[in-house]
């Protein structure tokens, strides 16, 4: 979170345009003066961390039992990073959601086993791309909370064996390309593997909203739409893409 002055009035430690970055674990860079008005301000950042709200407060520096005693405003300003997509398989689906992935805010890893079809020239805008058998490419690779995850090779195989690694993974989504029978064996799978049930209950399969897609380009924007509605936090439509591989 930025934190700048934005306003002071009467005696204060820093003047406006003072700035200070607060890092997730309490660790800052720069200073808006030190002292409660510091701390106060860290306190509030850290609440701002994961809710992404900007917010302008005014401070009493005489409340805050500081002998300055002037008045400060502060702007808080969380700094979202950009989410992380990675699409595991690099067919026609993969080729045009990394198009839309691109423009709609997310960076975009692509992994594929077939260096003729991951790499950058097929993918001029992907982030990372990486070609290798699947089970390689994980250490490769870093997810966390706010990591998109959309699971589309050519191999059922592939898909059920990146299914059951990724969801092990922390992820904000988590979607893989099946029919329904597809999918059943897949989910079964999972259970066998001991995987939690909550966590298989997280997984958007078959993949995207339902809006009737058909052509490859079709389902990316299904996919696309899913994904913006967890990004958001809207309420998503149920999920009935039953396409086949690409």
């Amino acid at each position: 979170v930025v934190a700048t002055v934005v306003d002071a009035k009467g005696s204060t430690p820093r003047e406006t345009g003072a700035k200070m970055i607060v890092k997730k674990d309490g660790i800052v860079e720069g200073t808006i003066g030190g002292g409660a008005i510091e701390k106060v301000v860290v306190d509030e950042a850290l609440k701002r961390m994961d809710s992404g709200e900007a917010i302008t407060i005014n401070y009493d520096l005489g409340d805050l039992k500081m002998q300055c005693g002037g008045k400060m405003t502060v702007f808080l300003e969380p700094i979202i990073p950009m989410p992380q997509l990675f699409i595991f398989g690099a067919g026609h689906i993969s080729h045009s959601l990394n198009k839309i992935a691109n423009m709609i805010g997310f960076r975009v890893g692509i992994i594929d086993n077939r260096v003729e079809f991951s790499n950058a020239e097929r993918f001029p805008n992907a982030n990372i791309i990486i070609a290798k058998e699947y089970e390689g490419a994980f250490s490769e690779l870093r997810f966390d909370k706010n990591t998109f995850i959309v699971i589309v090779t050519h191999k059922h195989l592939h898909d059920e064996a990146v299914l059951q690694r990724c969801v092990q993974q922390p992820f904000a989504y988590l979607g893989m390309i099946g029919s329904k029978v597809k999918v059943k064996k897949a989910l079964a799978k999972l259970k066998e593997h001991g995987i939690d049930s909550q966590l298989i209950k997280r997984i958007h399969t078959p993949i995207g909203l339902d809006i009737g897609a058909q052509t490859p380009e079709e389902i990316s924007i299904a996919i696309a739409a899913e994904m913006i509605a967890i990004r958001s936090g809207a309420t998503t439509l149920p999920s009935s893409l039953t396409i086949s591989n690409d």
